[in-house]
């Protein structure tokens, strides 16, 4: 498909702004010589590589001790505290939060940095579903429009039906507020009905929530946050690093629908000035003007994902000295369903991040060996100005995975741009069916733990070179993200 000036014009230009907005940042921290030398034989825990810190069991503080000393002695720098499948201690209790403060407190001892993974699992936003209990609009109004297509208008009672249209001389045509006058008519119909995400065990018996509706992100945050902040005290945006959130997405989870919200059309007309839903049928067909339709249905969502998620995180995190970090679903590209661009996205992470899991192509190849998500990563962090860039790695490479290959792997991405290494995982229990959980682990139990730390301290030192300097581009690369997304809509619907 050819590119027209129209669509490059406005890229030119946001490149232009990232561009501008760099020098409003800090610089890298390591700007001299002299500086480099002297990080560079014994990183400090600022460039260290921090695992997820899987918190499984009945936690006590015996557990945090041998644990947190183990890390130290191995050369990480810092955990990631992730509540994970297995969890037995109440998640956001006061029990929880005496086990945060007993850790904080012993990571400061042990020169350790602690990260907050921001939910019970993943992905983030429904607050283990304490969201979902306290705020039922979350997740009951709605995320999918399913279409279903009939040659006989008929409506089921337990259908929620959102717009109905009927094929009219060639052209469909929106005929919602005349759909009783037409039940029981022959003719082409498509009726798009209403449906809420499905409900599981993993969403403690609810379902997820909706990120686009308004209040969501904040409720989340009211859930969350309080607790961590009040019972470490000033050691919030010190000891306590930041918060990683893992894989926020505005997909429908349902192959073949339409991602929805309740303001969604209202959202659409004010972006765009013009009303989408006479013309919701060019989401599915290829009618009427419907690559601009499509286009702009997922700006709409872009801008919806970023108001009501990005910037509430972003806004607390500076508030507080924390740095936001975590990633979204950016493997899928051009798939706009988890996100319709998971770069703009980066500039309110002050760590942006991304993951790279898995140990085979054949297997994962929209992981392994992605070279573009670790590129768009890393340009990413130089166009706004950041100094890190974080890659969640080696989970799903199961209990085979050796100590050369997790060498080779972490080389890759750190010559593609990565320069803070997050190992995925290490459980603080094996205990049943626990160690099924994504391996490999990191911890006592593997064989090479003895010697990981020549590993640590190996991308240890990678990290403060790669995290030094300032970097200089002299090629400019256009991703025609927009052009993709216009026509994939139909794709995915058809299949």
């Amino acid at each position: 498909m050819k590119f027209k000036l129209s669509t490059l014009i406005p890229v030119l230009f946001c490149l232009l702004a990232c561009a501008q907005k760099e020098n409003l940042n800090p610089s890298p921290q390591i700007n001299t010589y002299e500086q480099l030398i002297s990080e560079f034989s014994d990183p400090t825990s600022e460039y260290r590589p921090a695992p997820f810190w899987v918190w499984n069991k009945d936690v006590t503080r015996s557990d945090i001790d041998r644990t947190l000393h183990e890390y130290k002695k191995e050369g990480f720098g810092g955990v990631f505290l992730h509540p994970r499948y297995g969890l037995i201690t109440e998640y956001l209790s006061p029990e929880w939060f005496d086990l945060v403060k007993y850790s904080t407190e012993a990571a400061k001892k042990l020169d350790l940095q602690l990260w907050i993974y921001d939910e019970n699992s993943y992905p983030s936003g429904f607050a283990g579903g304490h969201v979902n209990e306290q705020m039922p609009e979350s997740y009951d109004q709605g995320v999918r429009l399913v279409p279903y297509q009939m040659d006989t208008l008929t409506i089921d009672k337990n259908l929620r039906v959102k717009y109905v249209f009927k094929k009219v001389e060639g052209n469909w045509k929106d005929i919602t507020s005349a759909e009783k006058v037409e039940i029981g008519s022959s003719g082409q119909y498509m009726v798009l009905a209403l449906q809420d995400f499905n409900k599981s065990a993993w969403y403690a018996g609810y379902s997820y929530t909706d990120l686009l509706v308004k209040g969501v992100t904040q409720k989340f945050i009211d859930i969350t946050f309080p607790g961590y902040k009040n019972s470490v005290g000033d050691e919030f945006g010190k000891t306590i690093k930041g918060i990683f959130s893992d894989e926020p997405h505005t997909n429908t989870d349902v192959e073949g629908t339409i991602r929805w919200t309740p303001d969604l059309a209202s959202s659409f007309r004010e972006l765009h000035g013009y009303d989408l839903e006479p013309d919701m049928i060019s989401l599915i067909d290829e009618t009427g003007n419907w690559m601009k339709i499509r286009h702009d249905y997922h700006a709409t969502i872009l801008d919806m994902f970023i108001r009501r998620w990005s910037l509430p995180m972003s806004a607390y995190c500076e508030e507080n000295n924390l740095s936001w970090t975590g990633h979204y679903w950016e493997h899928a590209w051009p798939d706009p369903s988890e996100g319709p661009d998971n770069m703009a996205m980066y500039e309110y992470h002050q760590v942006p991040a991304i993951d790279l899991l898995y140990n085979s192509q054949e297997i994962r190849p929209d992981q392994f060996g992605n070279i573009r998500v670790v590129k768009e990563l890393s340009s990413a962090v130089n166009q706004f100005g950041q100094a890190r860039a974080l890659c969640e790695m080696y989970g799903g490479s199961g209990w085979e995975f050796t100590f050369e290959e997790m060498k080779r792997n972490g080389d890759w991405a750190y010559v593609l741009g990565v320069n803070l290494l997050n190992q995925h995982l290490s459980y603080m229990s094996l205990s049943g069916d626990r160690k099924f959980d994504y391996p490999p682990a990191f911890g006592p139990y593997a064989p090479y733990w003895k010697q990981y730390h020549y590993q640590n301290d190996y991308f240890g030192r990678l990290s403060v070179a790669l995290s030094s300097g300032k970097q200089k581009n002299r090629i400019l690369i256009l991703e025609p993200n927009h052009n993709s997304l216009d026509v994939l809509l139909s794709w995915i619907l058809i299949k």
